[in-house]
């Protein structure tokens, strides 16, 4: 009996060691993560109509590595509250989690970057004003949406709109769901139920960083080498977006009749930057539509190839463990570019 009791005495201090290393790696995995800290996950969103879903207004809180700090209106960062005073400059970025910045700090968001990057630009004589109305999930179908229902009672001087790679069909979108989401990528072995709980927990997000950080070169040659094979990879045209066109469209006629300008661009995936034979046919066939519509487009893909290519070894301009979702320094080209293009439009006067 004796020798029983001291064994359990043992598991039970083993078990207990276990589990307090266990929350000290979550609370370490926590602080790693940016923003504010909070000892665990709340949902920033609420259901409506017309939408998958919107920001709780006045939410402050920690979610899928992300600090949601969001204003009265329901947008991520500080109010946002026009005076409509004839020095304002009034811009509204519209986009995914691309646009509101997921991963990142909301000072680093291309939305708020780009309010600093204007100001100083046009000076104190003019006030810039930017709204982050991206929300992580959206997809092209929501943007209309968002710019006819929340946008246009701020009477915007400009529209910027993100795209997304994975907000039409394109030949990089199948290319990168062959690679990470094939029968036999890790995630393929846990149900989305299964991912959504793990998700909440902070460690859980470190270790499948660290897996993707892992095998990062391996996957990117496997992208490379699906790529090069599919005919279509440089070949994608207008009729390749589905319903982009008629989307576009309107988003094109109620710009025109707020008076706002209206720029357009797409978000590379990881794979278009660093790969020896980027995929160009998506960025082509948004680009052709644009500018069909007479909508300035840019081309966020190329400033990306060139800002990593510069230096050996290329510039990381995505967050860690992530394909998608740049950080702060692939933001900053977005809002130099976006700035620039404002400027020369003659929408910061």
């Amino acid at each position: 009996m004796p020798a029983m009791l001291a064994i359990c005495r043992k598991l039970a201090i083993m078990a207990v060691s276990s589990f307090v290393l266990l929350v000290l790696a979550e609370l370490a995995a926590r602080l790693s993560e940016p923003g504010e800290f909070r000892w665990y996950d709340v949902s920033p969103y609420e259901k409506v109509e017309n939408l998958p879903h919107v920001h709780r207004p006045r939410s402050q809180v920690q979610w899928d590595g992300t600090y949601y700090g969001i204003n009265t209106r329901g947008w991520r960062g500080p109010e946002f509250a026009p005076t409509f005073a004839e020095n304002e400059f009034r811009i509204i970025a519209i986009g995914d989690s691309t646009t509101f910045g997921k991963g990142v700090e909301e000072n680093e968001c291309w939305p708020r970057q780009l309010e600093r990057v204007l100001q100083e630009k046009l000076g104190p004589s003019r006030k810039v004003m930017v709204a982050n109305l991206g929300v992580n999930g959206y997809a092209s179908r929501d943007y209309l949406e968002v710019l006819r229902t929340q946008a246009l009672e701020l009477k915007p001087h400009a529209v910027v709109v993100g795209f997304c790679l994975n907000d039409f069909p394109n030949v990089l979108a199948k290319v990168d769901k062959a690679v990470y989401q094939n029968q036999q990528n890790l995630r393929s072995k846990l149900s989305w139920d299964m991912r959504a709980q793990l998700g909440k927990l902070a460690l859980f997000r470190w270790a499948r960083a660290t897996y993707y950080e892992i095998n990062r070169d391996r996957d990117l040659q496997q992208v490379e080498a699906i790529a090069r094979s599919v005919a279509q990879a440089q070949g994608e045209n207008i009729d390749a977006l589905g319903g982009e066109r008629e989307r576009l469209t309107e988003i094109v006629r109620l710009c025109r009749e707020a008076n706002a300008g209206l720029v357009t661009f797409l978000f590379p995936y990881e794979s278009q930057v660093y790969l020896e034979t980027p995929v160009e046919g998506p960025s082509q066939a948004l680009g052709e539509l644009s500018r069909s519509l007479d909508v300035k487009y840019l081309d966020i893909s190329a400033e990306f190839r060139a800002t990593a290519q510069a230096t050996e070894p290329p510039t990381k301009l995505f967050i860690r463990g992530d394909r998608y979702h740049p950080n702060g320094r692939g933001y900053a080209i977005v809002a130099r570019r976006v700035s620039e293009v404002l400027v020369d439009l003659g929408l910061g006067k």
